[in-house]
């Protein structure tokens, strides 16, 4: 718990009340688990009470189909029927029997039909069965006492629908050369309503389904909008289910048992849809919740109170210990007043008695930096002037280098052009303010651009482009020569290939002037790189060591604009043999408003 001491005491209060939350919560869920699971159980059990009633309906139902089947197989008539040769006879037996078998059909409501058929082709039915069950009694097994042989489609009363036929094989009783021989079938075309009853299972109403499936597995009767003589489609069963699970049908979740059917050697398959067995439960639980919401809603209000009567007085405190950091003197003079509280304005009171000391010793800071500072501008003073005073020398040898070169090998008129543009540079190096507008050292970088296209015969040629913001930024006098000059005399100079040189200014987001400086000329080696990026990442300085000569235009532009903006602005440059050198300048200082 170590990590708690890390936290404010707001956090750790809402702690203590989000695990108060989850507790209730897991309270409930534990609830409606143990409720859901009682439902199901007591669903289980009135279920199987069901199943059980409508198993002893089909039982006593079939028992009674079945007796009736026996008394009609072993009538006298019905036997001699069966096996008579006299035609005439046998059509007094037909009369006869017609009416018996009507009358056994009397006895037991929901028999549709009774068809005798006789293994010589003789039969007699009641309302039109036996070309129902012609083709049944092929696929009948030998000796079968009210056996289910299927379903067949059966007018009745109702129309055409679905019926179950159940057989019996008849066997010669009397002795002789026939006795016990298969001569004939009897069939009862059964209302499939009978064989369960009416009471058998719950409403239409209800939310529980019940099918009775032959083997098959095709519904013989249900209490659903099913049709008799259907399949369950994507309802896979299977004898485990006999407890209770959980299955996927229809797009829904059901809990679905099944139970043994013998009597049509087929099974009882309840199943209710799961949201509707615990839609109560369901509302229960949305009941809790809201309760729970609005007692939170409730114990908001003091909970808030609490934390605000502990946590206002430290809040106060970090608020002046922050206004204090900022630094701002006049907001030092101020004094945090906490009353109420014994320990807080003990606090209080050791922080205003550590801030008159701070005052007290922040005067005398503030008198030595003064002095200091006023030491510091006289030796920055004499840095800048140091640092021009290297560059102009270095510049003008280089310019009349050139000059008496074209004076020994060409005219008067070039002479004159350089003259001028010398004379133009030299007055801008000496004269005016320190700081001028960026327009105006490009008027002056063009002058000089001048001076060297005319040396190196049109070698190499100037590209321009500078936003109208970026040219009327200020910047430090005589800022781009020396950067120019690198590019002319150590990236064109050692090549007689014709190069170009692209020189870029924009006003970045932060407000700080960028400048490029991209030629196409030799480029340098890795090793030379990493020399120069190294003395342009140092610190300003005034000194420059003799190895370091050949960079001295560089580090000194590096070392003005380090200089008057901080260590944050200067030179980046980016070299490689053969492609050129690339040289980004930065200048100014960030906006305060930036966002």
């Amino acid at each position: 718990m170590a990590f708690l001491r890390r936290l404010s005491i707001r956090s750790q209060l809402l702690v203590l009340a989000t695990s108060t939350i989850v507790v209730i919560l897991i309270i409930i869920l534990h609830s409606y688990s143990m409720m859901s699971g009682m439902i199901t159980q007591n669903h289980e059990q009135y279920i199987k009470q069901t199943v059980t009633e409508i198993q002893k309906n089909v039982a006593s139902n079939k028992d009674v189909i079945n007796r009736l089947m026996q008394s009609i197989s072993y009538s006298e008539d019905v036997q001699t029927y069966l096996v008579e040769k006299d035609n005439v006879y046998k059509y007094e037996l037909f009369k006869k029997l017609n009416n018996y078998l009507s009358s056994q059909r009397e006895l037991k409501d929901g028999i549709m039909d009774i068809v005798l058929s006789g293994n010589d082709g003789a039969w007699i039915d009641l309302s039109g069965g036996n070309r129902y069950v012609s083709e049944l009694r092929k696929a009948l097994p030998p000796k079968t006492n009210s056996y289910y042989a299927g379903r067949v489609p059966f007018a009745s009363q109702n129309g055409l629908g679905e019926s179950l036929v159940f057989a019996t094989t008849i066997y010669y009783l009397r002795q002789g050369e026939l006795f016990n021989t298969n001569v004939g079938t009897l069939f009862f075309i059964i209302d499939p309503k009978a064989l369960v009853g009416d009471k058998g299972f719950p409403s239409k109403q209800s939310s529980t389904q019940i099918y009775l499936l032959d083997r098959e597995h095709k519904v013989v009767s249900h209490n659903s909008q099913a049709e008799v003589g259907t399949e369950l489609q994507g309802l896979q069963l299977d004898n485990s289910l006999t407890d209770g699970k959980l299955v996927d049908w229809d797009n829904k979740q059901y809990v679905v048992q099944t139970e043994p059917l013998p009597e049509i050697s087929g099974s009882i398959v309840s199943m209710v849809p799961k949201n509707e067995l615990l839609k109560d439960l369901w509302t229960i639980q949305k009941q809790e919740i809201v309760i729970l919401g609005l007692c939170l809603l409730i114990l908001a209000v003091p909970f808030m109170f609490i934390i605000n009567n502990i946590l206002l007085p430290l809040r106060k405190l970090m608020f002046f210990m922050t206004i204090v950091k900022r630094g701002d003197l006049l907001k030092l003079k101020r004094r945090v007043s906490l009353q109420g509280y014994l320990e807080i304005s003990m606090m209080a009171a050791e922080f205003n008695s550590m801030l008159d000391e701070i005052d007290q010793l922040t005067q005398r800071l503030i008198e030595t930096n003064s002095r200091l500072y006023h030491i510091e501008l006289e030796k920055k003073k004499s840095e800048l002037a140091f640092l021009r005073s290297q560059i102009h020398p270095h510049f003008l040898y280089n310019t009349l280098e050139a000059i008496t070169g074209i004076a020994a090998m060409e005219g008067q008129s070039k002479i004159k052009t350089m003259t001028r543009s010398l004379s133009s540079i030299f007055r801008y190096s000496i004269k005016g303010n320190n700081i001028v507008p960026l327009a105006q050292e490009i008027r002056m970088i063009e002058a000089y651009v001048s001076i060297q296209q005319i040396r190196f015969g049109d070698r190499f040629t100037v590209h321009y482009q500078f936003t109208e913001e970026a040219l009327a930024y200020a910047v430090p006098r005589m800022i781009l020569q020396p950067i120019v000059e690198n590019a002319v005399f150590h990236g064109f100079e050692p090549t007689l290939r014709k190069g170009d040189l692209w020189m870029e200014g924009s006003v970045d987001e932060e407000g700080r002037l960028v400048l490029t400086v991209q030629d196409n000329g030799i480029g340098m080696e890795p090793g030379r790189l990493k020399e120069i990026q190294a003395l342009l990442a140092a610190p300003s300085s005034i000194g420059i060591h003799a190895e370091d000569e050949r960079s001295i235009g560089l580090v000194n532009v590096s070392n003005r604009i380090k200089i008057m903006y901080g260590d944050e602005c200067g030179l980046q440059i980016d070299s490689r043999p053969g492609e050129g050198t690339h040289i980004r300048m930065t200048i100014g200082e960030k906006r305060d408003d930036h966002a």
